[in-house]
């Protein structure tokens, strides 16, 4: 999934830089970077009943931003999947955090990988839902705002980046994920 991400902003700066439009990447981008996170739940869930409707949400969310894309009028970026995105994956991260209080098994939650992957999402799409669902309404009022909301939202990307790299630097190394 990192790798996915890594690569898509990538693309998606080069073509900025190049004065291409970089608005069809997300379409691509929000259905598989949730599906990825949403695989990643699915088998943390596995023996619950949240478990087994993720890949169902997954379907559903997938064909409402292709949808959603599909009727965009061109080169318009709708900022509504990323919001639902944000929502959907805050949903899980709630049901993680539920799951964990509920059953009190870890009690070194500092040293499990989907603690600090769950913190790191909750950190991130907690404030860039607000961010994408205001975004074009923002940009309407002034350009100086919109780019400093903008760099925000770096900022909230470099820290997801960070939470990445400690959820993938605790998953011992015995252990065999198939994710």
């Amino acid at each position: 999934m990192i790798f996915f991400d890594f690569s898509v902003e990538a693309i998606g700066h080069v073509l900025y830089f190049l004065k291409i439009s970089n608005h069809f990447l997300w379409p691509v981008f929000i259905p598989v970077e949730f599906a990825l996170l949403a695989r990643i739940y699915q088998s943390e869930f596995k023996k619950m009943a949240i478990g087994r409707f993720i890949p169902i949400v997954t379907i559903l969310f997938t064909t409402y931003v292709i949808a959603d894309s599909l009727m965009a009028p061109a080169d318009d970026l709708s900022a509504i999947p990323h919001f639902a995105e944000g929502v959907l994956i805050l949903l899980l991260v709630m049901c993680y955090y539920y799951k964990n209080l509920n059953s009190l098994i870890e009690t070194r939650l500092e040293y499990q990988p989907m603690f600090w992957l769950s913190t790191g999402l909750f950190i991130y799409f907690s404030a860039n839902s607000v961010i994408f669902i205001f975004s074009n309404y923002i940009q309407m009022l002034s350009l100086r705002f919109f780019n400093l909301i903008w760099f925000t939202h770096a900022i909230f990307n470099m820290l997801l980046y960070i939470f990445y790299t400690l959820t993938v630097c605790l998953i011992p190394k015995k252990l065999n994920y198939n994710i």
